[in-house]
């Protein structure tokens, strides 16, 4: 995976960019600067330069997105959307009542942010604009 330098250098891959970690504080680098370079977090910067670990693989530190975590509502949302598709007004304190006589043990809130997500929209009505004379 190739990358270029916010200092306008060619692209750097690969060992060329592992061995450039060790350089970066020899350079003058500020540990704020390198953290961007690199998009590392600073305090893993001063982590590795506080240790002595200079020689990393930069691919196995990105930061990604982390995994969903498994909600209480998971096994109700298919009843949620089957009753939204069949009733699009239904309020989320109906569906409530339905999916706790069903089991549901969570709460309100989280039922209410996920029918505000699949709720079906009614398209906008567009605006007529019309200009008036001043005063």
């Amino acid at each position: 995976m190739a990358s270029s330098t916010s200092r306008g250098e060619a692209p750097v891959i690969g060992w060329e960019r592992h061995v450039l970690l060790r350089h970066y504080p020899d350079e003058g680098l500020t540990v704020t600067e390198i953290s961007r370079e690199l998009g590392i977090s600073r305090q893993t910067i001063y982590r590795w330069i506080n240790a002595g670990e200079l020689d990393r693989d930069l691919e196995e530190v990105r930061y990604g997105p982390h995994p969903p975590v498994p909600t209480k509502l998971d096994r109700y949302k298919v009843i949620v959307r089957e009753r939204l598709e069949e009733y699009p007004e239904l309020e989320a304190v109906r569906l409530l009542a339905e999916i706790r006589a069903a089991g549901y043990a969570g709460g309100y809130t989280q039922l209410r942010e996920y029918v505000r997500q699949v709720r079906p929209r009614p398209p906008a009505e567009p605006t007529v604009r019309f200009e008036t004379e001043p005063g």
